[in-house]
């Protein structure tokens, strides 16, 4: 048998080398080779020579952490539409405001103008209010702006409401400003389109049948200056985005009519009117519907011949959230009602003195939390010194002289006020027009938590004042048109440096002032 060639010896060795390599590799684990990712160059900085022209203009900006101008203010300047061309050198521009350009004199900012602010494409706030001669035509410029979230065009009358075309494409508006323009609800059809719009201001457009389909396609959240009457008032559950009514808090609003209102979870204030006075405070328990409510003022309309009815008074207890509370003339069987609200903080009372006692005040020590009362002035007596006196959270007391301010004097016994060292948190404390003489100044003297003490047209002399001086935490001291002079003023001042004192010495105001080297300790 031939022995095998040494050139097939090697052959075959070669081959199997090349299969047990091949074997080798395919059991092997795979290993990645890392992928070099090149790290992209920094945004270039706003160039010094943009700069340069921004401070021609009297701007003010700021910049990011790149250096990039993000942030434009231009309010009130004199500009001319070229000037805006700088604005293409800005590309990382999100806020511009250029808010009452029109007010100045020499200002050539036309329509033409806004087709420079169009090209910022990271836009997201725009200010162009009290420019009144911008039209139609220059809001056209501004549709490219599909970032914009807030725009204000408030006091522009010469807009018209064929511009709502070039508002509705504004797709991520937010936040519109269209009070004192010439704007009507013919304009909501085009706003309906906004489908992010949360807050909008108008002037003076009508809530009423015709229009509440064109708001409530809307998610508004915020609607200020529309005209609804309170038969229309019925309409506004159909806003459910609505967080607030769409008027001012200070719009007083009929007992009958709170029922509307309950969808609204962040009204802070309400003020309302019982219709049948405290015959009927029933619609008062709506308010517990509301869970951010602090301020309530109640008026009190006409009472009928119906019973007592406390039920509305007395679920204002319920309401957590409420610290103020201002009452209009109620009687003492209401006034008890309302002392149950332990979480009132403030209270301002208008009692009718033919159905209020100054003695009835006495329930008010079950309000454990009242801090600042204002009482009617007709109400002042022995009596109401002692029931306030039983109030020991209270820190300032305060009186309501009516319109015009009543001018006769209250008549109380000095020794009464000394009923007012049981306060131990009391601060302020007002006594103007009160006939508190010498032997009153030294019941308030012990008063030593006093801040601010009020005394003008007081009856006290240069004697009385000094019993005052251990009032070491007094910073105010008013007794205008009193017979004080002024070198005794000074002498108290040295005792209280911290203090303000003011009279009116030499027939005119004059002041010493609290020492500052001891205010700023």
């Amino acid at each position: 048998m031939r022995k095998p060639s040494r050139k097939f010896l090697v052959l075959l060795t070669l081959c199997m080398t090349a299969v047990c390599a091949a074997y080798v590799w395919h059991r092997a684990p795979e290993v990645k080779t890392p992928m070099v990712q090149q790290q992209a160059p920094p945004p270039a900085p706003t160039s010094q020579a943009t700069l340069d022209k921004l401070k021609q203009l009297g701007a003010r900006w700021k910049q990011n952490q790149h250096g990039q101008v993000y942030w434009l203010f231009l309010k009130r300047l004199p500009l001319a539409d070229e000037d805006l061309t700088v604005l293409k050198e800005l590309p990382e521009v999100q806020t511009l405001t250029l808010r009452g350009v029109h007010t100045i004199k020499g200002n050539h900012f036309t329509d033409d103008g806004l087709r420079h602010v169009g090209h910022l494409k990271k836009l997201r706030y725009l200010d162009l209010s009290v420019n009144y001669q911008l039209t139609d035509a220059g809001l056209r410029h501004l549709e490219p702006l599909k970032k914009l979230e807030h725009l204000d065009l408030s006091g522009n009358f010469k807009f018209t409401d064929a511009c709502g075309e070039s508002l509705a494409q504004l797709t991520s508006l937010q936040r519109l400003n269209l009070s004192q323009t010439s704007l009507t609800a013919a304009l909501l059809p085009d706003l309906s389109r906004l489908s992010r719009l949360k807050s909008l201001s108008v002037e003076r457009m009508v809530l009423d049948d015709n229009t509440i389909g064109d708001f409530e396609k809307l998610p508004l959240q915020e609607l200020k200056g529309v005209q609804i009457d309170d038969a229309d008032l019925r309409l506004l559950p159909r806003l459910k985005s609505l967080q607030k009514p769409p008027f001012p808090d200070y719009r007083w609003i009929e007992d009958r009519h709170l029922i509307y209102l309950t969808h609204f979870k962040k009204i802070r204030e309400v003020d309302v009117t019982l219709t049948r006075g405290i015959s009927d405070t029933s619609q008062l328990k709506h308010l517990q519907a509301l869970p951010e409510l602090e301020i309530l003022a109640i008026g009190i309309g006409k009472n009928s011949e119906a019973p007592l009815d406390r039920s509305g008074l007395l679920a204002l207890a319920k309401v957590p959230t409420l610290n103020e509370l201002r009452v209009g003339l109620i009687n003492a069987p209401a006034l008890e009602a309302i002392s149950h609200c332990a979480q009132v903080d403030q209270l301002y009372l208008s009692g009718d003195p033919s159905q209020l006692q100054p003695a009835d005040l006495a329930c008010l020590k079950n309000m454990s939390s009242l801090k600042k009362i204002t009482v009617q002035v007709d109400l002042v007596s022995d009596d109401l010194w002692a029931a306030l006196g039983n109030v020991t959270s209270l820190e300032e007391i305060s009186f309501n002289r009516g319109w015009p301010p009543q001018t006769e004097k209250p008549q109380f016994s000095m020794t009464s006020l000394k009923l007012l060292q049981n306060l131990p948190h009391l601060k302020g404390l007002d006594l103007n027009g009160f006939p508190v003489t010498d032997e009153g100044l030294g019941y308030l003297g012990q008063c030593r938590t006093l801040e601010r003490l009020e005394l003008n047209n007081a009856p006290i002399t240069n004697a009385g004042l000094l019993q005052l001086r251990h009032l070491e935490h007094l910073k105010r001291l008013n007794f205008y048109r009193s017979k004080i002079d002024m070198d005794t003023a000074e002498e108290l001042h040295r005792f209280i440096p911290q203090c303000r004192i003011e009279d009116n010495w030499c027939c005119g105001c004059m002041t010493i002032y609290a020492d500052r080297s001891v205010t700023q300790k």
